[in-house]
């Protein structure tokens, strides 16, 4: 129970999630619009009861799952993955659902926005809150940038991850910019970008510490 505290913002927006379908689920027509393609056509329609509660149910099992799966004490090095930094990105994740039920939500009710767009910008905002802990993470088996470097040498992970970390934000950046502007794609690139490079990065500073020998710390 002391546990499920640490996660109590990403519990409350997984309830919001179900409150905000209840109160809209009246107003809403018998089928509704719940998936879209990249060019923001409709390719994917559900009747509302089942389109409404969708995006709940998946935010309460991902959480959940998340929650379950945390880092333990036996992978992470120190205590604030857990109390401090992992629930905010749980929380974070939570907030994504809570926002595409909404999106579901007010576009079937009659508000027309561009889907693709507004995923974009919050994904994109996710990536600032992800990246901005990445360089704080101790080594475990859960989040971070790991690699078989990175997970090998402690060195490797810390120098590795406040890299990352740096060019996660900036993807989330671009992503969440140019979603504003209505394009999809060069967020996705930064964020592909970020990855390769912080990867890349990992297998680099492993080599200058181990002088190519294969050793680890």
């Amino acid at each position: 129970m002391r546990a499920l505290g640490r996660y109590w913002l990403a519990i409350s927006l997984v309830a919001a999630a179900f409150a905000s379908s209840a109160a809209l689920y009246p107003m809403l027509p018998a089928v509704i619009p719940t998936h879209w393609n990249a060019a923001g056509v409709i390719d994917g329609w559900m009747p509302k009861l089942r389109g409404a509660v969708v995006a709940p149910i998946g935010s309460l099992v991902t959480v959940l799952c998340l929650i379950l799966f945390e880092p333990s004490e036996i992978e992470t090095e120190d205590d604030d993955l857990k109390v401090r930094y992992y629930p905010t990105i749980v929380a974070g994740v939570a907030a994504i659902w809570l926002f595409g039920n909404l999106s579901v939500l007010t576009y079937g009710m009659g508000w027309r926005h561009d889907m693709p767009s507004d995923a974009a910008v919050a994904v994109g905002l996710l990536l600032i809150v992800i990246g901005n802990s990445l360089g704080k993470f101790s080594r475990n088996g859960v989040v971070g940038v790991r690699t078989p470097w990175t997970l090998a040498d402690k060195e490797v992970w810390v120098r590795t991850n406040r890299v990352g970390g740096w060019l996660v934000v900036l993807a989330g950046v671009v992503m969440a910019a140019t979603g504003l502007m209505g394009f999809v794609a060069p967020g996705l690139i930064a964020l592909g970008v970020a990855a390769a490079l912080s990867a890349g990065y990992s297998y680099i500073i492993w080599r200058r510490i181990n002088r190519g020998d294969g050793s680890s710390t």
